[in-house]
């Protein structure tokens, strides 16, 4: 249950465009975005983040589902789990590479190549300390990835484990994401 109050009305022209731009985006507004209903500046400016996170760009917005599926999972986090589960999938995601995300297996799964297990050793090691990843696994994520990429992808699990935060922390749940047809 929701600890802060989920905005239903919007009273003021950001919070406005907030609810607006979730509901071209998600089909409905979202719990997250009618909390941060409370605070119309941050809900104005995460709301534009979640939905410029979640869809193509630079990295494609299956494998983005799972770096956000192994970064909610690194970080504890509860919120929207099984919504971006069934996101993965309905973006074209197996079953086998959902399922080895969960834990450890994706570390030895040919469900994944070297280019994605070295952005799941990023995500593990952002969310025990952002400041200590090694010069070698920035070696091997160059590899694999431009610049544009690592910057997407950074901010993709930064901003999940802020996402997964704060929503935990709210008591915010949102079982289902998107209420109209997501195109792969």
């Amino acid at each position: 249950m929701a600890v802060v109050k989920l905005v239903q009305k919007p009273d003021n022209d950001d919070v406005r465009e907030a609810f607006k731009l979730a509901e071209t985006h998600f089909g409905h507004v979202p719990n997250l975005v009618r909390a941060l209903g409370s605070n119309p500046a941050m809900c104005r400016t995460i709301t534009a983040f979640i939905v410029q996170s979640l869809r193509e760009g630079r990295v494609s917005w299956g494998f983005k589902e799972l770096v956000i599926l192994k970064t909610l999972r690194a970080i504890s986090s509860f919120y929207g789990y099984g919504a971006h589960e069934a996101l993965a999938q309905e973006l074209g995601n197996s079953p086998e590479r959902i399922g080895d995300i969960a834990n450890s297996l994706w570390e030895n799964s040919p469900h994944f190549n070297e280019a994605e297990r070295a952005v799941f050793e990023l995500v593990k090691q952002i969310a025990i300390d952002a400041n200590a990843v090694p010069d070698e696994l920035w070696d091997r994520l160059r590899k694999h990835w431009d610049h544009g990429q690592l910057v997407e992808l950074d901010a993709l699990i930064t901003t999940f484990i802020m996402i997964g935060r704060v929503a935990d922390t709210l008591g915010v749940t949102d079982p289902v994401l998107f209420k109209r047809k997501v195109k792969n």
